[in-house]
């Protein structure tokens, strides 16, 4: 029997030519042919790794990984998984034959399969892998001080990223600076061949290390890879631009975290300047760049107060990406999916709620089309949006409509957390404060208590694990647990709750003014009530006291948005005053309730020409830091 033309010595060659065409087509953006070219230089080297598998088992094992990686940029990733774990078992293979030869090769492998194991949504896996693949290129270091360690800050570098995706915030902030201490050591070595790769590191990790609450840490990595990027370009013109591009999106993550909304801003529009430059010259491979970019700067311009342009950049990214996911389904509705979810976030902060809600909509129902295509990728996306959905359904009074899809949200939920607990309680706490509040309005109070009791208990487990992470949310909760308990008539338990509250709001403020202070002030002002309505005199003039005070600080740069909880506060003062037979303090806080009043009406009438919310449209508590619903994915390091 012959065997097949591709089996021969001479296919080894044309394999390898099929590999170098699928790179070359990849990065012009042909997707689809680089995944033909690099399936075909797989079926090659299958036929001759089954003649000679001494000789060609190695190839075929490198053929699958740009296969693999092929796969992935198509969103394929069911299938992904499949080829980079057939990838790792060949290395595995080979290592038995030849270990120190072929260990370097594994470890690659088992760094590149927890990339896409991630990518997929299988954290636990992916956290395995990964860790794997840093313990095996430690143990080559230690064999040889000049082992590959280019390798493991690679591996560094994405088992950080693991970490972090995995809500794991210590973890990862502690392996990423380890992977940086490396990559710097690399640099100072070879700074020719290593300073790219710091800039990618950085560019690649600022992201992480901001969603996972450090943001500092996170706004300097994203400023240095920028300024390392702006110098590669200048010294090789344009061989840098897409990557300064991504570098900039992450960057005005990172500004916008830290509350410098300017700054934030130009780093957005830069950003899409280059995409768009980029996208003149090679459409298909940067139009989906520049639709991103967009929702960042859409994001940016909405935080800045620039509504109108916010959402004329959300309708030119949906516009873009519908168009792409038209042409390639499988491969672009995820990215009409993030769009929408950006476009109804500015909706929401425009007041548009009502096209917030059809935004929100369509946003469930390709997350359901995905999910069930791809049930391991996209279930956490859809329980995502089906959480954000529930809220904006909350917000627009529609209750019953909200509870059912706060259930569904639940019941995902439920099962993520059965099969992986680390990255999903939280995010099954936070669906379970939206069905609380859902209870509460329909008058269930009961069942709400058991929600809220349920939420808070995940919340303790997490503020172990993580004190820095979860307090905020803890306390947030703690909130609402209050409120329940009072509403089934258990006010002493509800005083007990607020009083741990306030006591969380004081430690996070301390530490961090600007983030918590917000939260502490109505914190205060609603326990100096309660305090007062229990027979604690001292105890509730002295929280007033203090509520006020925090609401000062607030409105003296705020106005607009803390003047009317300077009033409120100020009036309770004044009537804990009166009760202490203080009248003449007690006057003069009324007169300066009186002043803030009409300082606050005054803000008001300035901004006239915009909407105002129904009495039921208070936003709920409980978007969760790294699930934010500003939030989408950021993927400019992984372009």
């Amino acid at each position: 029997m012959l065997s097949s033309p591709c089996a021969t010595p001479e296919g080894g060659a044309r394999a390898g030519r099929l590999l170098e065409l699928s790179e070359r087509l990849a990065e012009s953006g042909r997707r689809g042919e680089a995944l033909d070219a690099a399936r075909e230089a797989c079926q090659v080297l299958r036929g001759l790794a089954r003649l000679t598998p001494n000789t060609y088992l190695a190839d075929l094992a490198e053929g699958l990984s740009v296969m693999a990686a092929r796969l992935r940029e198509a969103r394929r990733m069911r299938e992904g998984v499949a080829i980079s774990r057939e990838t790792v078992r060949i290395r595995r293979r080979l290592t038995r034959h030849d270990y120190d030869a072929h260990m370097p090769g594994l470890a690659l492998a088992l760094c590149r399969l927890a990339v896409v194991l991630s990518a997929s949504g299988d954290l636990r896996d992916a956290l395995a892998s990964a860790q794997e693949s840093v313990d095996l290129y430690r143990s080559l270091s230690r064999h040889d001080p000049f082992g590959d360690e280019t390798g493991l800050a690679e591996a560094l570098v994405t088992l950080a990223c693991c970490l972090s995706e995995s809500s794991r915030p210590s973890g990862a902030f502690v392996t990423a600076q380890q992977a940086l201490t490396v990559r710097r050591r690399l640099v100072r070595a070879d700074p020719d061949a290593q300073m790219r790769r710091l800039a990618a590191d950085l560019a690649r990790l600022a992201p992480r290390l901001c969603t996972v609450g450090y943001v500092d840490e996170a706004l300097e990595h994203a400023q240095e890879a920028v300024g390392l990027y702006r110098r590669l370009d200048e010294e090789e013109i344009g061989s840098c631009t897409r990557d300064l591009a991504g570098a900039l999106e992450a960057l005005a993550v990172c500004w916008a975290a830290v509350g410098r909304r300017d700054e934030a801003l130009d780093a957005a529009e830069e950003a899409v300047a280059l995409y768009r430059g980029l996208a003149r010259r090679t459409p298909a491979l940067h139009s989906p760049s520049v639709a991103h970019a967009l929702g960042t700067l859409a994001r940016r311009l909405s935080d800045a107060g620039r509504h109108r342009e916010a959402l004329a950049a959300t309708e030119e990214a949906v516009d873009l990406t519908r168009a792409l996911a038209h042409s390639a389904p499988n491969t672009h509705l995820p990215d009409l999916a993030d769009a929408l979810t950006v476009q109804a976030a500015c909706l929401r902060d425009a007041d548009g709620l009502d096209r917030a809600l059809t935004a929100a909509r369509e946003v469930v129902g390709i997350r359901r089309a995905l999910a069930h295509s791809s049930p391991s990728t996209d279930t956490p996306a859809l329980a995502e949006s089906l959480y954000v959905l529930a809220v904006d359904l909350y917000t627009a009074g529609q209750l019953r409509e909200s509870f059912a899809v706060a259930w569904e949200a639940i019941d995902i939920y439920r099962r993520l957390v059965r099969a992986n607990p680390a990255p999903h309680t939280a995010h099954l706490a936070r669906a379970l404060n939206i069905l609380t509040l859902n209870l509460s309005r329909a008058g269930h109070v009961h069942e709400a208590l058991a929600s809220v009791q349920e939420a808070v208990t995940f919340y303790r487990s997490l503020t172990q694990i993580d004190p820095a992470a979860y307090r905020p949310d803890l306390a947030a909760c703690l909130h609402n647990l209050a409120t329940c308990l009072a509403d089934v008539g258990d006010r002493s338990a509800a005083l007990a709750t607020l009083r741990e509250t306030a006591t969380i709001r004081r430690e996070l403020a301390e530490r961090d003014p600007a983030t918590h202070a917000p939260a502490l002030a109505p914190c205060l002002h609603r326990l100096a009530k309660r305090l007062a309505e229990a027979g604690h005199r001292g105890e509730a003039l002295e929280t007033a006291r203090e509520a006020v005070a925090a609401y000062r600080g607030l409105a003296r740069t705020r106005p607009e948005d803390f003047g009317q909880g300077l009033a409120g506060a100020l009036g309770t003062y004044a009537s804990v005053l009166e009760w202490a037979d203080r009248e003449a303090d007690a006057a003069r806080i009324r007169q300066e309730r009186e002043a803030a009043t009409r300082q606050t009406e005054a803000e008001e009438n300035n901004h006239h020409n915009r909407t105002a919310q129904p009495p039921c449209a208070s936003r709920p508590y409980a978007f969760h830091r790294g699930s934010d619903w500003r939030s989408v994915r950021n993927r400019a390091a992984a372009r």
